[in-house]
């Protein structure tokens, strides 16, 4: 299950940087900004690694999955902030397609996590139905 949903995340990743290179390339050739492909691996890097280490708390207490869920996604958010300030700070002409870029990714991709969660919840919450059925 963890592998689907990792190759579907590499999908969205492709389909993303193909679309994201047709609207530079096309449409916004002027804010066009060179670290875009690398952006894009960034996030797949870091969600790979959020539905990785989500799938291997999905089986333990309620505490202990809510617990690793808040530090999961606190990391990420301070890797995408440090992410964040590092570019605007260092290249400040590209910082206004930079941070829309960064904003419609986040979208993307949280909503795929998102999606990821409430899948692998859901198959949780049934696993645990039938067992307690069978053992009624």
């Amino acid at each position: 299950m963890l592998k689907k949903f990792l190759a579907i995340l590499f999908i969205l990743s492709v389909i993303l940087f193909i679309a994201g290179l047709f609207l530079f390339k096309l449409a916004f050739p002027q804010w066009y900004f060179p670290f875009f492909p690398f952006l894009v691996l960034i996030f797949l890097l870091v969600n790979s690694g959020f539905i990785a280490f989500f799938f291997r708390f999905l089986n333990r207490s309620s505490h202990e999955f809510i617990r690793g869920f808040i530090l999961s996604t606190a990391i990420k958010l301070m890797i995408y902030l440090i992410l964040i300030l590092a570019f605007v700070l260092t290249s400040p002409k590209t910082a206004i397609p930079f941070s829309v870029t960064i904003s419609l990714l986040y979208i993307a991709f949280t909503g795929y996590d998102l999606y990821v969660m409430l899948s692998m919840l859901k198959r949780k919450k049934e696993k645990k139905s039938i067992s307690n059925q069978l053992s009624n």
